[in-house]
């Protein structure tokens, strides 16, 4: 049976290229909404309106998915920090053998 390896430092790569992932979606979405909101500056409508209503409703959405993303990146942290601690204490205690 095959194994997965990977190591702490692989871990902790992946959580921060997920947190990067994560930050560049906000801030698509952020510049969506203010094109958005720009746009109904200069246009409105019922169907901008509508429109502009909709896309809020569904950016929320995102911003639901943002949160749960940072909690998995926040998993991946708090995994790595406690096999390195449970590392560190296993190596300090086979040195105590004699």
């Amino acid at each position: 049976m095959d194994q997965i390896k990977i190591s702490l430092a692989e871990l902790s790569e992946i959580a921060s290229q997920i947190r990067l992932l994560n930050s560049n979606l906000d801030e698509v979405l952020n510049y969506v909404l203010k094109l958005m909101n720009d746009l109904n500056a200069v246009w409105m409508s019922d169907g901008a309106e509508a429109i502009i209503a909709r896309f809020q409703k569904f950016s929320s959405r995102f911003i639901d998915e943002s949160e749960t993303i940072e909690s998995y990146a926040r998993f991946l942290d708090l995994t790595v920090s406690s096999y390195d601690s449970l590392e560190s204490t296993i190596k300090a205690n086979a040195e105590g053998f004699n």
